[in-house]
């Protein structure tokens, strides 16, 4: 029986060798291929882990972000009210002085002026905060990377603390210096469109929407000069509207003359100031945020000439009108009685509660996603 056994296996010892080897290696292959979707599923959910909690941070940015805009909003409402006090001009006008023209004159000009800049420097303030506050966001999720030894490596942080506090600080030239170009310029336009248009002259509503558009036009598109000391490289590749180089209004936003920034600090500390404020230069000047801040000033200019809309509409007496339905703005109103309409607008623009204005702008859709891009760029490693 043995010696049967034994004849069989020689005979068949092949296919023995041939199945166990095809046994083993279907069991070995299971094993690594269980081995193998251990750690891809170990990986997904590491990468999501990372995910999650990069969003989280983003979120956090944002909401930092627009805290820190709704509280630099009565610093900017308070510095435009001072540069351009028309609540001043009317006090005289209340005294029936014997310059009454003059004063509606120059009451005429400032009201435009604070009110288009009301629109211009709020946008503005906006989209720079989403600039600057996702740099320093992206950079500081690094940072914590680093803290916590997942991407150490032996780096240093990417933005120290005084670092990050100086870089800030530039928002100061928005506030300042910047806002007074941008007032100066807006002046300039507003006085070569109105300067000589009577107060009697009658607008429709779409008339003044055609001239506020045309104000801003000429902003935009500006013959003028403003006193910047840095040239842009690319200047002579602006677009041309009307013989007219477009303006990049990124010059209202930031110094340019990035040397006197720096000071004599230390060149270690000037080297990463300066990359800060390259990289940011070169993100207000790409044509994505270029592209964000003309959907604000959209959103914007359109908020508030519907926000005007109801001073020429005909009151309605009648008593079983159907209520609900917007009325057509049909009056036509002197230029008089526009300005004080134009002049009050500062007063919805930048007020501190209850602001559908400020609601408008944070629903422009792109410019989330232009501040989640930044955040992005700036989170990733670079070797």
């Amino acid at each position: 029986m043995w010696e049967s056994i034994k004849g069989f296996l020689r005979r068949h010892r092949r296919k023995f060798f041939i199945t166990g080897a095809l046994v083993g290696g279907v069991y070995l292959l299971g094993r690594y291929a269980r081995w193998r979707l251990a750690e891809w599923q170990s990986q997904q959910e590491m990468e999501y882990v990372e995910q999650a909690r990069k969003q989280h941070h983003f979120e956090s940015n944002l909401r930092t972000c627009t805290i820190t805009f709704y509280s630099l909003v009565p610093r900017l409402r308070d510095a435009l009210t001072e540069k351009l006090n028309c609540e001043a001009i009317t006090a005289k006008l209340r005294e029936r002085p014997s310059n009454k023209l003059e004063l509606w004159e120059q009451l005429k000009v400032l009201s435009f002026t604070r009110t288009v800049a009301s629109i211009y420097s709020s946008c503005m303030l906006f989209v720079f905060l989403r600039v600057q506050l996702n740099i320093v966001g992206g950079y500081m999720y690094l940072d914590s990377l680093i803290a916590t030894g997942e991407g150490s490596n032996g780096k240093q942080v990417h933005i120290a603390e005084g670092l990050q506090k100086r870089y800030l600080a530039l928002v100061t030239y928005l506030l300042g210096d910047g806002l007074d170009f941008l007032v100066e310029e807006i002046r300039r336009a507003v006085e070569d469109i109105l300067g000589e248009m009577s107060l009697k002259e009658k607008f429709s509503h779409v008339e003044l929407a055609r001239l506020v558009n045309h104000i801003r036009q000429s902003v935009e598109f500006s013959k003028h000069s403003v006193p910047i000391k840095r040239t842009l490289p690319d200047a002579a590749n602006h677009t041309v509207k009307n013989g007219c180089h477009s303006m990049p209004l990124q010059k209202f936003m930031l110094p340019s003359d990035i040397e006197s920034l720096c000071g004599s600090v230390g060149e270690d500390v000037d080297d990463n100031f300066k990359n800060l404020v390259g990289e940011t230069l070169d993100i207000l000047d790409s044509d994505d945020c270029q592209n964000v801040l003309k959907m604000c000033l959209d959103a914007g200019f359109t908020h508030v000439m519907h926000n005007m809309i109801p001073f020429f509409q005909v009151e309605e007496l009648d008593l079983g009108a159907v209520g609900g339905v917007e009325r057509e703005p049909s009056l036509d109103l002197p230029l008089a009685k526009i300005i004080p309409i134009v002049n009050g607008q500062v007063n919805h623009i930048l007020c501190d509660s209850d602001n559908n204005y400020f609601q408008d702008l944070f629903k422009v859709g792109c410019a989330r996603e232009f501040a989640a891009n930044v955040y992005e760029a700036f989170s990733l490693e670079v070797d």
